[in-house]
């Protein structure tokens, strides 16, 4: 990125030393935000969306929150803590808004979660769940999923559901307008329609120089303390401060597709049959035991008439980007759509429920982005200074796509800490926080 150039028509802010700027209001930058607020920092906000948001990972009404992680308790932890915030959160709106009357149900539907895998993981699955203090129950047979749940179980295939209070669905839109209120309460700003064009730190004041665009007008942000949660334009923004994201993040292309049953035939279901297609959702199916066979699938929203509307996607179904702020409006290819579709049809049939490929409508289709690190653990932590040592001014969090939206809060409280030094006693905390900052991030790099 070259440097930018400070126009004379720019506006310019005034620098407040306690004021801490985030860039990024999704998931990530908005969990942080509300922590350094809730910790006594003046915060503010700026996101180049508007308050409803179209594109992003943090789009959408449902993403899977789950407390079993399959034998990595760091996710499970992550999941677990996340609930914990925003109880502190909604406990926070809800004394200072008692009209609205703020309840975790606005954020999280509790539902049994439906996990298939092959029984080869069964014993490291049973000392996860063990672990992971997680109420559940497991068919590891075709006799036993026909007896506990009624349903097809291939040999080598387990069924295994999570009983959890507050597993089941997160809302990241809910989410996100409660953190940008609760912001706001503690006298936080928060700034939509504000996109970042570049980025430098001048040495002479210590001061980081944003430069954005809000109402087609130039302006510029100086800061002393800067988070970046950017996603996807992590590497290209803060290349001048720290040029190795650029290769360390990589973002690639998913997509989500939105199926109905036929409304006929879906009124020509029992109850019965009616209720386990809903209580089955939402699922995660890695029974084909392959990466690119694996997928996750929810039920978005009803429609109008009560049909449910289904999500699928796959964490691995991923394709390199040509021009990123093109990619939102990519349509599905056909081979897409098909995965998508044939993916549906099978665990219908694995649900033993009357519902033939033929009979499940496309609705809807979208691509997003996801921005992994080569490990796929995210990255939560400062940028490195010239003499490898951390830059205690600015933070990052990067790489939470697949692993984020279950784990924002906790990601976002582990991001403030590193500016406000907060330290607690909590040892799975600390586990956590080594694995995804800075020795970690030096690893990677060098």
């Amino acid at each position: 990125m070259t440097p930018f150039l400070l126009l004379a028509c720019q506006e310019s802010s005034e620098v407040d030393s306690d004021e801490i700027v985030v860039m990024g209001g999704g998931l990530m930058g908005s969990a942080t935000a509300w922590q350094l607020s809730k910790q006594g920092y003046q915060v503010r906000l700026i996101e180049k969306q508007d308050s409803i948001y179209t594109q992003g990972s943090s789009f959408g009404e449902a993403r899977i929150a789950r407390s079993n992680n399959r034998g990595n308790d760091i996710w499970s932890y992550l999941h677990n803590r996340s609930v914990r915030e925003v109880q502190d959160l909604v406990d926070f709106l809800d004394e200072n808004e008692p009209e609205a009357k703020h309840v975790m149900e606005d954020i999280y539907t509790t539902s049994p979660v439906t996990y298939v895998g092959r029984t080869r993981i069964h014993d490291r699955l049973l000392a996860s769940l063990e672990r992971q203090a997680v109420k559940y129950d497991m068919a590891t047979s075709p006799l036993e999923g026909k007896e506990m749940y009624n349903v097809e179980l291939p040999d080598s295939v387990l069924m295994q559901r999570e009983y959890n209070l507050h597993s089941g669905m997160i809302n990241p839109q809910a989410l996100i307008q409660k953190l940008h209120q609760a912001i706001r309460n503690k006298g936080g700003r928060v700034e939509y329609g504000t996109k970042i064009r570049g980025i430098e730190y001048n040495a002479e004041t210590d001061l980081y120089d944003l430069a954005v665009v809000k109402d087609q007008q130039e302006q510029q942000i100086r800061t002393r303390k800067l988070v970046s949660a950017l996603g996807p334009y992590t590497g290209s923004i803060l290349k001048p401060l720290a040029p190795y994201l650029d290769t360390l993040i990589n973002p690639q292309r998913v997509f989500l597709a939105f199926f109905r049953v036929d409304p006929k035939v879906y009124q020509t279901l029992s109850p019965e049959q009616q209720k386990k297609l809903q209580e089955f959702y939402p699922v995660i199916n890695s029974s084909k035991g392959t990466r690119a066979g694996s997928f996750f699938s929810m039920i978005e929203y009803f429609d109008p008439e009560g049909n449910p509307i289904i999500k699928i996607g796959g964490h691995f179904q991923r394709s390199d980007i040509d021009e990123l702020d093109q990619v939102w409006q990519k349509e599905l290819k056909q081979e897409e759509l098909d995965w998508s579709l044939n993916s549906t049809a099978g665990y219908m049939q694995m649900l033993s429920l009357p519902i033939k490929r033929e009979d499940i409508q496309f609705v809807d289709g979208y691509s997003c982005v996801y921005s992994l690190t080569a490990s796929e653990v995210p990255i939560v932590s400062p940028i490195i200074a010239d003499n490898r040592s951390p830059n205690p001014n600015v933070v990052i969090l990067g790489g939470m796509s697949g692993v984020g939206a279950k784990g924002a809060m906790t990601y976002g409280l582990i991001a403030a800490d590193l500016f406000t030094q907060r330290e607690e006693r909590d040892s799975m905390y600390w586990v956590v926080k080594e694995a995804l900052g800075f020795a970690r991030l030096l690893e990677d790099v060098y």
